[in-house]
């Protein structure tokens, strides 16, 4: 089951990348992704009613780390998309403001949740056959509500755990946009910094998708292109960060971003310019 369960995450990450390039309106790409996920996610409840589990401990791994993903992707879209429709857009420093303030909504969130987010983090196992087995409930910890939910395909805690994922991705992406917000203001005073320190008048910005600088950053890597090829990864990406000017996160992670492609192609931005060039120099040819 496993297996398929993963093929299926994997196809569903490659098609929510798609929306996720789309230059369309908030709304638009949320209606695309969330579409996407139902369908994964309705596939996903097929396989459980199809394929019972041999044992416990296999239910257990099911609602604890696979479906969890999938329920992951639904709430980071929603909380993404009410964020986006919400923003102010009149000043960078009242946009700092309203991203620190979604910041303590989801500490507030992850401390109210305290007990059960240190059992998520530190990977703990002792209480899975309460948490994570369907009709089991422990009877000293308090639980979200799960009225109208199938309790075929729900335990006490796989939506939480949903939650507890979405909920670190979104708080990495706010981290991520005030950066560029401080990075990418001409004035430091967004960012509480010495007007020295402000970007230069005239200095270019990485406008387009962070992913594909991460293509271009393992690729001068990988072929050894600066300082003989004795330089890391990490020390590339955070050259490439502080010349065009935007936040692209552990290199490792990212890299994982590009693993997870299948039919999208692993270099899906290095094609696109490797065709662009070949575009240009023909029409060149021709004139």
């Amino acid at each position: 089951m496993k297996k398929i369960t993963e093929k299926l995450f994997t196809e569903l990450q490659e098609e929510l990348s798609v929306y996720a390039d789309l230059g369309t309106l908030p709304v638009r790409r949320v209606t695309g992704a969330i579409h996407s996920i139902q369908l994964a996610y309705d596939k996903l409840k097929l396989i459980v009613t199809d394929t019972p589990f041999k044992n416990q401990d296999d239910e257990i791994a099911f609602f604890k780390h696979e479906k969890p993903k999938f329920t992951a992707e639904h709430f980071f879209a929603m909380e993404l998309f009410a964020i986006e429709s919400a923003r102010p857009l009149n000043d960078v420093v009242t946009l700092k403001a309203f991203y620190e303030q979604e910041l303590k909504y989801i500490q507030r969130f992850l401390e109210q949740n305290k007990f059960l987010y240190s059992y998520y983090q530190f990977e703990l196992k002792e209480l899975d056959h309460l948490l994570f087995v369907r009709g089991a409930k422990p009877v000293d910890i308090p639980l979200p509500e799960m009225m109208g939910l199938d309790p075929a395909f729900t335990t006490s805690c796989d939506m939480l755990w949903g939650k507890f994922i979405a909920f670190e991705r979104l708080e990495q992406w706010l981290r991520n946009e005030i950066n560029d917000l401080i990075c990418g203001s001409d004035t430091a005073a967004v960012a509480g910094l010495p007007a020295s320190q402000a970007a230069p008048p005239g200095a270019l910005k990485w406008t387009g998708e962070s992913i594909n600088l991460v293509e271009i950053a393992y690729g001068i890597w990988l072929t050894g292109q600066l300082n003989n090829g004795q330089v890391s990864i990490t020390e590339i990406v955070e050259f490439l960060e502080r010349v065009f000017r935007i936040r692209i996160g552990k290199a490792h992670r990212r890299w994982q971003g590009i693993a997870n492609r299948k039919r999208l192609g692993y270099t899906k931005f290095l094609d696109e310019c490797k065709g662009k060039i070949e575009k240009r120099v023909e029409e060149e040819l021709e004139r």
